[in-house]
């Protein structure tokens, strides 16, 4: 699991929700955040066994995201259940 991948959520109340990964903490979890409910100033702790990879940021986008990108491009994945790659 790596920093800007974008996931959708298997478990838990969010399921099926598509969030960017905002920082990868160990083996077991990482930070999500979707621009929207969680913001880079209060990301999601969620467990990596409960996500699924649906795609990946370009390196060039990863610097500087504000929540509005991250919210277009979560938002965009969303639209059409993940198949966007």
């Amino acid at each position: 699991m790596d920093k800007g991948e974008i996931v959708r959520s298997l478990k838990g109340r969010d399921k099926d929700k598509v969030y960017l990964v905002y920082e990868v903490l160990d083996k077991d979890f990482v930070k999500l955040v979707n621009g929207q409910t969680r913001k880079i100033d209060n990301p999601k702790k969620k467990r990596i066994k409960h996500i699924e990879v649906v795609g990946k940021l370009p390196q060039d986008t990863k610097q500087n995201l504000l929540d509005s990108d991250i919210k277009k491009i979560c938002k965009s994945y969303q639209i059409d259940g993940g198949q966007n790659a």
